[in-house]
């Protein structure tokens, strides 16, 4: 026969049994919640535009309303900081500058807040080869012809690790081209926009924001800054076939660096310890659209191409690039390159 003490411990130990029957699941967790989708991006750049193309299609998995929440500045650190400081309840996601943050901290940048390698990812979500853009109007037809010319090349951006300005940087050194680049433009629709009126001579940007701005016959493309090419603009050539001469193994591992850090591209992170369920119900949603054939199609369509990365994958890279993956006297040249040598 159970005492009354006994008969309470029973009760209890029933009722956390019958609770945990009916806990709530990550999918009845978001349905109606509002998620914030925090951008880096002023309005009409890249990330602006593809936070907004990812909104819906999140909107429709999660069964909740996605705002997007733009925060632009300071090379994006502004909304990094922010997003390291957000509660990690699973209702704040960010679409990262992987890339920029990578180089922010081989570089010391001094805005950084935050540690990446502590950020959640729960995908990459596009990375994409980047294209040397320049005013129409100037003489050059090929990127040859833009050395040849002798002419210090004028180069626009946002921060010294923006990846339109630290891009630069490398393929000026690895070419020995003399460049001045010229940095504080808000966004880069803003550093393209400064392109088109000449008061720039060009920039990098991604294969994206080029292809609308070459379509357009704003800008000129000249050559994509590493091996790859570009599946949006096939006939621009990659640095190795335009000037092949130029390269030799120093030029090539400036080159072949900048490219591994490109291949993190942009990032859908949450803040630091954000619950496991969570987490791992918004990394399976994000993989089903960004393997979505009809989404992929939608995307392409827009010319937003998503490519997606494994969080695995893309954490693993991280910690090699920003770990001891490079010597400090190889660390100490590369901040000097980006941060010091042409400006």
């Amino acid at each position: 026969m159970l005492t009354g003490s006994r008969l309470c411990a029973a009760a209890f130990a029933l009722a956390a049994f019958t609770l945990s029957l009916h806990a709530e699941t990550p999918a009845e967790f978001y349905r109606g919640k509002t998620v914030r989708l925090v951008n880096g991006g002023a309005a009409g750049s890249g990330f602006d535009l593809y936070s907004r193309m990812l909104a819906p299609y999140l909107e429709k998995k999660l069964g909740a309303t996605v705002v997007v929440e733009s925060r632009p500045g300071a090379g994006m650190l502004i909304a990094m900081n922010h997003t390291w400081n957000s509660p990690p309840d699973g209702l704040t996601l960010m679409l990262a500058p992987g890339e920029g943050a990578i180089l922010a901290k081989l570089t010391d940048e001094p805005g950084v807040r935050f540690d990446l390698t502590k950020f959640p990812i729960v995908a990459r979500v596009n990375t994409a080869p980047r294209v040397l853009i320049v005013n129409p109007k100037l003489p050059w037809r090929t990127f040859a012809d833009m050395i040849a010319s002798g002419k210090q090349v004028q180069i626009g951006a946002n921060g010294k690790t923006d990846a339109a300005s630290d891009t630069s940087a490398i393929m000026c050194h690895a070419m020995k081209i003399a460049c001045k680049i010229t940095i504080g433009y808000p966004s880069s629709k803003d550093f393209a926009h400064a392109v088109e009126t000449g008061e720039m001579d060009g920039t990098i940007l991604v294969e994206d924001s080029s292809a609308r701005y070459a379509e357009g016959g704003q800008l000129r493309p000249l050559v994509v800054t590493a091996r790859e090419k570009s599946q949006l603009m096939p006939d621009v050539p990659t640095i190795f076939e335009a000037v092949p001469e130029r390269i030799d193994a120093e030029a090539a591992w400036w080159l072949d660096f900048r490219e591994d850090v490109r291949k993190i591209g942009r990032l859908l992170i949450a803040p630091p310890n954000t619950p496991a369920d969570k987490l791992d119900y918004l990394r399976d949603v994000a993989r089903q659209i960004l393997t979505d054939p009809l989404a992929l199609a939608d995307f392409e369509k827009k010319q937003q191409p998503a490519l997606y990365g494994e969080p695995k994958e893309m954490a693993a890279l991280l910690e090699r690039l920003v770990g001891s993956g490079l010597s400090p006297e190889r660390q100490k040249e590369v901040k000097f390159v980006i941060t010091e040598k042409y400006y």
